[in-house]
């Protein structure tokens, strides 16, 4: 039997973990052509519950199209995904299918062949073409017009949403809105884990997106849910476990989806052979993803500042602190708040740290504390 505990990926089917009211909740939105502002933390398995929504919807009826934006550098590729993401959702026919891409003023067919030799067809902005944002309205309002000829309900769904600002956002949020706003049939979902910046888009009285749709915040899966997940596959691995081991593995990654998921992975690769799982093997669970992770861990630390390296460690010993705060600064010996300033800007920039609504700093990856506190203890990173 394979290790059912899947993460760093689009996890699909029985795999997936709880999310049964957040997905009859969307299901329902996007039934009434709604559009959601889904709000999420980092690693709250976002991505891999939009595409059981779409794997959902699918099955009855709706067409979907998703769309990363960290996937398209600027608006000239984003404008072409778009379009021809939807074209292709609600049209699998490629002949007709490249009619309709024919018939655009801005874009152009392209066809490209994939490794097995399929042909696929796709759009590009036309070269020379520099209006960009044009193209991407008329895509748009011709999966709007598509979606009514089919008589089908269309799903537009963006992924990380927050990064519409990198195509000059605030000409880009103004566009979006009036063009989406005489849309009926396509339901839209905006997603993002930028929480701070997906709330001023959506809830500043002067941008665009205020007020265009519902803010959905997506918080963790419900704990006697994520156990029953658990214990359920690790029975079926004919593993011994009592929902008490659930509990302490559920609140050891901090009732974070990836690191559930992570620590059930790791608990079940160790446990594989003697089937026998206990408080001992679980405490230890963190230590040995350290060890796993290590080398990514240490490239982060050689790209580190001194007065980073100070910061990352005290924060892995105060998790949560307030780091302007005089107790703060005197407990770990940093400062002054100007250089925490500097250095918490640059690690929130590369990813490693994170900030909550409420203001305070965590780390991206809450296994990455117990590799800093390890350092201090060679063996148990090491061993």
């Amino acid at each position: 039997m394979q290790n059912p505990f899947k993460y760093g990926g689009i996890v699909s089917g029985p795999y997936f973990a709880g999310r049964t009211e957040e997905i009859k909740e969307l299901q329902r939105e996007m039934e009434n052509t709604s559009r959601v502002f889904l709000v999420s933390p980092r690693r709250f398995g976002k991505t891999c519950l939009l595409h059981h929504l779409m794997e959902t919807l699918t099955r009855g009826g709706t067409a979907c199209a998703y769309i990363d934006l960290n996937a398209y550098p600027d608006l000239r590729t984003f404008a072409g995904a778009l379009t021809s993401l939807t074209a292709r959702a609600l049209e699998t026919n490629t002949d007709r299918l490249l009619k309709l891409f024919a018939g655009f003023q801005r874009l152009r067919p392209k066809v490209t062949i994939d490794p097995d030799g399929n042909l696929s067809a796709g759009l590009e902005l036309a070269v020379g073409d520099k209006d960009a944002l044009s193209a991407l309205i008329e895509g748009m309002a011709h999966a709007e017009s598509l979606a009514e000829k089919k008589g089908k309900k269309l799903v537009i769904i963006i992924d990380e949403f927050s990064d519409l600002e990198k195509y000059n956002g605030r000409t880009l949020e103004k566009a979006l809105r009036a063009e989406i706003q005489k849309h009926s049939h396509i339901g839209y979902i905006f997603s993002g884990s930028e929480q701070s910046v997906m709330l001023s888009m959506i809830q500043d009285s002067k941008r665009a997106f205020y007020k265009l749709g519902r803010i959905m915040a997506l918080g963790p899966i419900q704990r006697e849910t994520y156990i029953k997940f658990i214990l359920t596959w690790l029975k079926k691995g004919g593993y011994a476990v009592s929902a008490k081991e659930g509990i302490r593995i559920i609140t050891i990654g901090e009732d974070v989806p990836y690191n559930v998921q992570r620590l059930c992975n790791t608990l079940w690769e160790a446990a594989l052979e003697s089937k026998t799982i206990d408080a001992a093997l679980i405490e230890k669970l963190p230590l040995m993803i350290v060890r796993q992770d290590s080398p990514h861990y240490e490239m982060l630390w050689q790209t580190a500042t001194a007065a980073q390296r100070l910061l990352l460690i005290a924060l892995a010993q105060d998790p949560g602190a307030l780091l302007f705060s005089k107790e703060f600064q005197m407990r770990h010996g940093i400062g002054p708040s100007s250089s925490i300033k500097a250095s918490l800007d640059s690690l929130l920039k590369k990813g490693i740290l994170y900030k909550t609504l409420e203001g305070r700093c965590l780390f991206v990856d809450r296994f990455m504390p117990y590799w800093l506190q390890g350092m201090r203890q060679p063996s148990i990173v090491s061993s």
